[in-house]
Formats: C-alpha cells, sequence, structure tokens
C-alpha cells in the first residue's frame, strides 16, 4: 500500500525535530532532496542553520550553478566549499568503494567546517539502505530527515511542489564519476570529457540524459521518447564525440529510477 502524500500542514513534527537542534549544516547538493531539507531547516533554524554545497571535479558546472541558484532563492546562509578528490586515497581507483569514499570526504568537509552543527543530508526513504553512502552517513551520525520521517521520493516531491520550492520535478541526477565504468581510473580528462558531451547533447534539446564513458566508445542514454530525435542528429552527436577521442557512440534507453 502506498503512502498517503504529506501536505505541509502535517509537517510540524518534522519541523519540531528540526526546531529543536542547537545549530544544522546541510550537505547541499541542490537536488530536490537536500532543497526540501534545505527549505525545512531554514523554516525551522532561521539563522542557526546553513547550507554547504562541495565543489569537485566530480561535480559538473551545471550542477553547482543549479544549487547556488536554489540557494538564493530560498535565502540560505550557502557556502561553496572545494574538495580535492584526487588527494581521497582510494577514490581515483574508482572500485567498489567510490561511493563510501566520497560521501565520507564530503560530509567530512562539511563537518570539519561547521564543527558546533549537527550535520544533516538528503536521503529519503526509498533510498537503498545498502548504497555505500549510507555506511558514510551513519559513521559520521549525519542526520537524514526526510528518511527518519518516512518521506519517499514521491512524497518529497509533492511536498516540494506544494511548498512552491524550485525544480520540485526535476529529474535524480548523480556525479559525473558514475559514468564511469567501475574500476576503470578516474581522471580530469576522462570526466570532464563527459560533462562536455553532456552539455552538448543538452544544447540540442535533449534532457534527463547520461554520457557513458565505455573506452573507445561513448554511450548515450535518453528517455526512450528522446531516441528517435537522438537518432537525427546522430551525425552531429558522433562528430562531437570523436573530437572528444571517442570512435563510435551508441544510443540506448536510459534505465528509470
Amino acid at each position: 500500500m502506498s503512502r498517503a502524500i504529506l501536505r505541509p500542514m502535517e509537517t510540524p513534527a518534522l519541523l519540531a525535530r528540526l526546531a529543536a537542534l542547537p545549530r544544522a549544516v546541510l550537505a547541499y547538493s541542490g537536488g530536490v532532496d537536500s532543497t526540501l531539507v534545505a527549505a525545512l531547516a531554514q523554516r525551522a533554524l532561521g539563522g542557526r542553520f546553513a547550507a554547504v554545497t562541495v565543489r569537485s571535479a566530480f561535480i559538473a558546472s551545471r550542477d553547482l550553478d543549479l544549487a547556488r541558484t536554489k540557494a538564493r532563492t530560498l535565502g540560505l546562509d550557502h557556502h561553496i566549499m572545494d574538495l580535492d578528490v584526487w588527494g581521497v586515497a582510494g577514490l581515483a581507483a574508482n572500485g567498489p568503494e567510490r561511493c563510501y569514499l566520497c560521501k565520507r570526504a564530503v560530509l567530512g568537509l562539511v563537518a570539519q567546517a561547521f564543527p558546533d552543527a549537527v550535520l544533516l543530508e538528503g536521503t529519503n526513504a526509498d533510498d537503498d539502505p545498502a548504497r555505500p553512502g549510507r555506511r558514510a552517513v551513519a559513521e559520521l551520525g549525519a542526520l537524514s530527515p526526510l528518511a527518519q520521517a518516512g518521506l519517499t521520493k514521491a512524497q518529497v516531491r509533492a511536498l516540494s511542489a506544494e511548498l512552491g520550492l524550485p525544480g520540485p520535478d526535476e529529474p535524480s541526477n548523480s556525479c559525473l564519476a558514475t559514468r564511469i565504468p567501475q574500476g576503470t581510473p578516474l581522471s580530469a580528462r576522462t570526466l570532464a570529457r563527459v560533462e562536455a558531451l553532456e552539455a552538448f547533447a543538452r544544447g540540442l534539446g535533449f534532457s534527463d540524459l547520461r554520457c557513458r564513458d565505455q573506452g573507445l566508445f561513448l554511450r548515450l542514454e535518453l528517455p526512450a521518447g528522446q531516441l528517435e530525435a537522438a537518432r537525427d542528429r546522430h551525425d552531429d552527436l558522433l562528430a562531437r564525440a570523436r573530437a572528444a577521442g571517442f570512435t563510435d557512440i551508441t544510443l540506448g534507453e536510459r534505465p528509470q529510477p
């Protein structure tokens, strides 16, 4: 049985839990989940709340810009902090612990900058408990207000829309490192070229996409309804992929979460 959609007037318990914190800081990505946490924490805590977006080679510039824009819209006390992912032991190897190592480094940086604040992050109730990043959340003692309140992704989107928050229907996103197959070492060049190719595809009118680096081949994943249009622009996409160092491009349907 699906959960009923939570209405704004039904959030006092969640707001009360946040208001009871002496001070809080949120690891803010600018996504739908963390934007809802930011809005609720801002309402509950006012000047006792800050949001931090961590900038690194794994984060696309458009995602950083989006986080900045949303933070301004919400009137957040917003900070940008830099993380040198290449200096995190084991991270560039892109092994099975990559997400754990990255999440721990990101949360650790935020916690270190705000040692007197309770650390918040945006996991919702639908997120897989087995995800490596969840282990980092537990180890650093971060609170996940949405998951703790039992809010699913659908509920997060509905509540965000009712509260008038920016981007409640935005598709889920992930960092640039997820475009590279596990076990293939990461480099600034490989991350930059998939970011550039995704930006090019968006410039052609495509959305909710992923460019997957498969060595000599680039795989462009799109929603099913955009595949025909992508086939019509195959030559343009192939030319740009070859300029980036790929030999060919394949098109495929992007799996929906």
